[in-house]
């Protein structure tokens, strides 16, 4: 009997002893195959960032409002030519090595468009809320101010539909004109579309408010359009239009940020635009498009101009930026040697940077030919900049830029070093004391002064 007990004893014991064995193996069991879920899902949550990283590269995945920061450049030991100064801010400076613009300038070398002796107007949207339709801007469809996460400044957004964008600020159309602006295109250009159509059109309409919802308003125009394409790719075009149909003119060319690998897709382009008389050149980038010489009849007068979009896909958006309208002739010969002074809105930089924009090459050799045929003629460089940002930083900049103007000068063009001398004054000699983009974009100017 005691022999029975102590079986069933050691039996319970035993018993007792294996349930927690068991329970603790079952919560292990349990355990690991709660971390093999949670490391699957990490793995799929990793593979999706990725996924999702390469696809938010679309501009309408990042058009929130908040641009990204730029990360700092590691590369901090790399030699290069060239010190500017840099900043997001112009409060917070920060001067690092950038690359040489020596490839850009070569491919800029037969470009010839300089821009109008006077500023008339310019936007940035900088004095709008993003997500508004700009306030100076009079509109037959929807648009809004954004920002974008791989270009500077603001932008307004044209998407889908049929409408009219009218900068009303613009009232002024004298015989010669230059009128810029940065165009960046979000969709896919090998996909099928009806139209994907951004024009850019000038017109003897008298009012701007009439015929929004036409694309040639008035009986005489001129058109300068990007088209998107209907799935081989897109092209740029230009047409004339006249009251006698005879005079009527269609020149279409392809356009390589246009091609249907999508190369171009989120990339800026910059249109140039420079009307002489009757003559109407068109430029993207370093490229001269179109150069028509009789764009208008003789009698024909421009009293209107609009940006006008034809969108048929739902999320096919281009982005409009950087509107600069100048007038007259620059006459930099007589200025520079005859007055002694010449000063040039031609000459562009980046916000808060020293390196000057390949589209300046135009500008910069007209002055550089004039400094050629007078050898005698020793000038001083001056930078100027306008009242964004800190003071001291404002001034260290317009020196940097006086002096990165020296060097294209130079290096390009062969300019004797000893002929020219650099100064900046940074923000304390206005030629505008308002607080407007126009006011602003004629204070950020360079001039050259003969010593």
């Amino acid at each position: 009997m005691k022999t029975i007990k102590q079986i069933i004893g050691i039996s319970v014991l035993f018993f007792v002893l294996l349930i927690p064995q068991q329970a603790e193996a079952q919560f292990w069991k349990k355990v690991a195959k709660t971390a093999e879920k949670a490391a699957e899902k990490t793995v799929l949550k990793k593979t999706e960032e990725k996924v999702s990283k390469k696809t938010s590269k679309t501009i309408d995945d990042t058009v929130d409002g908040k641009p990204k920061k730029k990360k700092k450049s590691k590369n901090k030991n790399k030699k290069t030519k060239g010190a500017v100064i840099s900043s997001n801010n112009e409060e917070e400076s920060v001067i690092h090595e950038t690359e040489s613009l020596e490839p850009l300038f070569a491919a800029y070398s037969k470009f010839d468009f300089v821009a109008g002796e006077k500023i008339i107007a310019f936007e940035d949207f900088s004095q709008d809320e993003i997500g508004d339709l700009p306030a100076r801007w009079n509109s037959s469809n929807s648009a809004e101010v954004v920002t974008l996460n791989n270009q500077e400044g603001r932008f307004i957004q044209i998407g889908t539909g049929t409408g009219s964008y009218v900068p009303e600020f613009i009232e002024e159309f004298p015989e010669n004109f230059t009128l810029e602006y940065d165009v960046v295109f979000d969709f896919d250009v090998s996909k099928y579309a009806y139209k994907r159509d951004l024009h850019v059109v000038f017109s003897d309409v008298e009012n701007s408010g009439y015929e929004l919802q036409k694309g040639a308003p008035g009986k005489n125009g001129f058109s300068f359009i990007i088209r998107g394409g209907i799935s081989g790719g897109g092209q740029v075009d230009i047409q004339k239009y006249c009251a006698d149909r005879n005079f009527n003119l269609r020149s279409e060319k392809k356009f390589g940020k246009l091609n249907k690998d999508n190369s171009g897709r989120g990339k800026k382009m910059h249109v140039s635009i420079w009307k002489q008389k009757q003559r109407m050149r068109v430029y993207i980038d370093e490229q001269k498009v179109f150069d028509i010489p009789r764009a208008f009849e003789k009698n024909v007068v421009i009293k209107n101009l609009k940006f006008f979009s034809e969108t048929t896909p739902e999320n096919t958006f281009y982005y409009l930026g950087n509107v600069r309208y100048a007038v007259g002739k620059p006459d930099m010969r007589n200025k520079l040697i005859t007055e002694g002074k010449l000063v040039t809105y031609g000459i562009t930089f980046d916000t808060g940077k020293a390196t000057v924009k390949p589209e300046s090459y135009g500008t910069i050799k007209k002055i550089a030919n004039v400094l050629s045929e007078n050898a005698g003629v020793k000038v001083r460089i001056t930078g100027h900049t306008d009242t964004d940002g800190d003071d001291t930083f404002n001034q260290k900049l317009s020196e940097k830029r006086a002096a990165s103007v020296k060097e294209v000068l130079v290096n390009e063009f062969g300019i004797n070093s000893s002929r020219l001398k650099t100064d900046g004054k940074g923000e304390s000699v206005p030629i505008d004391t308002g607080n407007t983009p126009e006011a602003k974009a004629k204070n950020r100017r360079v001039e050259f002064k003969k010593i």
